[in-house]
């Protein structure tokens, strides 16, 4: 996961995390994923601002309109459910933190993983209630992301094994907003994608890299030059408490470059989960 975890919020933690759509639980979803649409410049921009805030490919954006148009990359917005009792505090947390990325987008994209997309029911049931009350001033069909994750089915990298076709998709490019972590939101989106990945795709497994334990502890000298905190969970610790197993280390996998200019190279992990 890119996103740190440092960060301190007062906002309350989410038990219930997401359930899928066919669900009889009375629980209310944390999130909904939204496709990303590489044709709407309103959502590349929104992409572009998020990148920055994640600060890593941050230019992202433009090489990933191509595969999310072939299907190959599934990029979706974490959005809050409508029904959830926090959306508003949360969602009023995230706009005070990132007030650019305040106004709302449509749920315009035309198709998702080469499947047609049409508007999120959830979405599309809270602009019926919306106009039911006589709120002329809400658009039809919109939300405010407070994050994106991608679930893809072909991934440049062979050691993720990502493969629509063998039933291996992957996670990737998976920010949520520094105003909404500690809530579960992360949780929740991960959650999504592997039901999504199994229910909707007939996914068999899913794959990831993240940094490795080695590089974030407290010793480590690249964490230490390239001055970041140190983590009461790290991204590999997190993955693996939801059922991922490292299967692979990858060496040299990027680098950050430090206030001297040095570059230091990360160590990744590939983790899988089966979703039998």
């Amino acid at each position: 996961m890119e996103a740190s975890a440092a960060t301190t919020t007062i906002l309350t933690p989410d038990v219930t995390g997401t359930q899928g759509r066919n669900s009889a639980s009375a629980e209310k979803p944390a999130i909904l994923l939204v496709p990303w649409d590489p044709d709407s410049p309103a959502h590349v921009e929104r992409m572009r601002l998020q990148r920055v805030a994640c600060g890593w490919k941050q230019d992202g954006a433009e090489s990933w309109r191509p595969l999310q148009r072939e299907g190959k990359i599934g990029l979706h917005w974490i959005v809050l459910s409508p029904s959830h009792p926090e959306t508003a505090s949360r969602l009023a947390a995230h706009k005070a933190q990132f007030p650019s990325e305040a106004a709302p987008l449509r749920d315009t994209s035309r198709s998702i993983l080469g499947w047609p997309h049409m508007v999120h029911p959830d979405i599309a049931a809270a602009a019926a209630a919306a106009a039911g009350d006589g709120d002329g001033d809400r658009d039809r069909d919109t939300f405010v992301p407070v994050g994106h994750i991608s679930l893809d089915g072909w991934h440049a990298d062979p050691s993720l094994g990502t493969s629509a076709a063998a039933g291996v998709y992957s996670l990737t490019t998976f920010y949520v907003s520094r105003a909404m972590q500690g809530v579960g939101i992360g949780g929740a989106a991960v959650a999504e994608c592997e039901r999504m990945a199994k229910e909707d795709f007939g996914a068999k497994a899913m794959t990831l890299d993240t940094i490795s334990n080695e590089d974030v502890a407290v010793d480590s000298p690249r964490r230490i030059a390239l001055k970041r905190p140190i983590q009461n969970v790290t991204n590999q610790d997190w993955y693996m408490r939801r059922g991922y197993e490292v299967y692979q280390g990858r060496p040299n996998a990027w680098f950050d470059t430090d206030a001297a200019g040095k570059k230091w190279w990360c160590t990744a992990v590939c983790l899988r989960k089966s979703l039998a």
